[in-house]
């Protein structure tokens, strides 16, 4: 079963069948959203997929939209996707997201290449850290503090002025709610770019929340969600295409997926030291991030990412293609109320 949420105006939830999106969302009240569809229509006590077919049996005659249509349009006065998962309307924190990195060998050397560069270190953290976890120890993990700075397919990712490098992060991204048991449950999968700026984090890794968090749009998640029973996360094939002026800049490919977590315990190890510290709370749903498999170093990617840029991530299993430009982060004048601004 695949679900996407989208615009038109406001937030609706559908459920896509073939090349079609059938509008589930009928009437005045929810659901508009899946975090509804899961906590106001029963999918935290018959599931999430029960909770859809029921929706669908009684939305019959319901409006269908051409997936492809909803896919393809940038025009915000149209019907357009936006992230898959979401707060209920005027709730955004009820979305939790949490990330892990160094959990791939292959991105966790590059990145110890790049740290051991710009700080000239001969020991560096990532390889400590990476060691640490394929051992069984404690995974990175970190959060975006503001769910609103987190975005959907063909949003924009913005670009603070003083970044040093942007690369994007093509990464799993597993979904999760609390039952009516007080029970997690893994609703689905979708794909995410947790974009990142690793001038900052290879100079020093205490940047890292600076690194992977901003204002605007700091990250991207979507197209849409693949439920659980529909999903093979043993293997999943991801690549990253970034276009500038048109032309191919860089281009990846990767392997992710539960056979290539570094950890003994797969996924469940960073859900155990996740959710173990940080209990998710009843009426919640939270957004994880794998780790990626794809790095970007100067000569894969020149500069970065720069604005105008567009990435392009790709996820097997039926997630299909995430799609986001790349813009600057403007400016508030804030500083100008400071002592010391000039």
């Amino acid at each position: 079963m695949k679900l996407v949420q989208f615009a038109d105006p406001q937030p609706r939830v559908g459920l896509i069948s073939g090349g079609e999106v059938i509008d589930l969302s009928q009437g005045a009240g929810p659901p508009r959203t899946l975090f509804e569809v899961y906590y106001d229509c029963g999918g935290d006590e018959v599931g999430l997929e029960e909770a859809v077919r029921r929706l669908e049996k009684a939305a019959s005659g319901a409006r269908r939209l051409e997936l492809e249509v909803l896919l393809a349009n940038r025009d915000q006065g149209k019907p357009h996707l936006i992230k898959p998962v979401s707060g209920p309307p005027g709730e955004p924190h009820a979305l939790r997201i949490w990330l892990a990195g160094v959990t791939h060998g292959n991105s966790a050397r590059l990145r110890e290449i790049e740290a051991k560069q710009a700080t000239g270190d001969a020991v560096n953290v990532y390889e400590q850290k990476y060691r640490e976890c394929a051992a069984g120890g404690r995974p990175e993990l970190f959060s975006k503090g503001d769910p609103d700075a987190v975005v959907g397919h063909g949003q924009a990712l913005t670009r603070p002025a003083d970044t040093q490098r942007l690369v994007p992060e093509t990464e799993l991204v597993s979904v999760y709610g609390v039952n009516r048991k007080g029970l997690l449950e893994k609703l689905g999968y979708t794909g995410g770019n947790d974009a990142t700026d690793n001038g900052i984090e290879a100079a020093n890794p205490l940047n890292l929340p600076q690194a992977k968090n901003w204002a605007g749009a700091c990250a991207s998640f979507g197209p849409l969600l693949v439920t659980t029973s529909a999903f093979d996360d043993t293997l999943v094939t991801v690549s990253c295409e970034v276009l500038r002026g048109g032309q191919r800049a860089g281009f990846k490919e990767g392997k992710t997926g539960q056979g290539h977590l570094n950890m003994p315990d797969k996924l469940f190890h960073l859900e155990r030291s996740l959710f173990s510290r940080m209990p998710l709370p009843p009426r919640h749903l939270l957004v994880f991030y794998w780790g990626t498999p794809i790095v970007f170093a100067e000569k894969d990617l020149a500069g970065g990412l720069l604005v105008g840029d567009v990435v392009r991530m790709g996820f097997s299993g039926g997630i299909g293609t995430l799609e986001n430009p790349v813009v600057a982060l403007e400016p508030v004048g804030q500083l100008a109320g400071l002592k010391g601004y000039s």
